[in-house]
């Protein structure tokens, strides 16, 4: 009975794992993080204003098309880009990182940046990434245990409100 319940248990796991991974690979363009960077681009590229700002945004279908207006025109992802922008429409794309509301969490990109932390601490290596996917999971532990390494400050406040 007890082996029963737990074969029930190992199942449901791995089909909620099944189902996330699945959610988190479906994006309306096919993007691939790792050809784009194999091209000479840095995050800050497309990620404009992390260095500066909160948020590291997501590209806007204009900023896409600074260079698909005439790179790999023929290409079909990039026609469904050239769709949206012709349609005055940005991409739906799907955020994958992002804290719970409430978790209270107020994170900041720059001075993280300004602090030389890595993309690729908290995101994962993109350079092997061909879909948006998360490949870091945050949680409180992994971010005191960086502060204590950097040593950032580990006030609560400095992170929630």
């Amino acid at each position: 009975m007890i082996a029963s319940v737990l074969r029930g248990l190992a199942l449901a796991a791995l089909c909620a794992v099944g189902i996330t991974a699945l959610q988190a690979q479906q994006q309306p363009i096919a993007y691939s993080h790792k050809k784009h960077i194999a091209l000479g681009l840095a995050c800050l590229d497309c990620h404009s204003m992390a260095d500066i700002g909160p948020a590291a945004t997501i590209p806007s279908v204009r900023k896409c098309m600074l260079c698909h207006s005439t790179l790999a025109t023929d290409k079909p992802e990039v026609k469904k880009i050239a769709d949206y922008a012709a349609k005055g429409r940005e991409i739906p794309w799907q955020r994958v990182y992002g804290f719970e509301t409430q978790a209270l969490v107020k994170f900041n990109h720059a001075p993280h940046i300004r602090a030389k932390v890595e993309c690729a601490t908290c995101h994962g290596d993109m350079t092997q990434a061909d879909t948006a996917q998360k490949l870091v999971n945050h949680n409180m532990g992994t971010c005191i245990t960086c502060h204590r390494q950097k040593g950032a400050s580990q006030d609560c406040a400095t992170c929630h409100y």
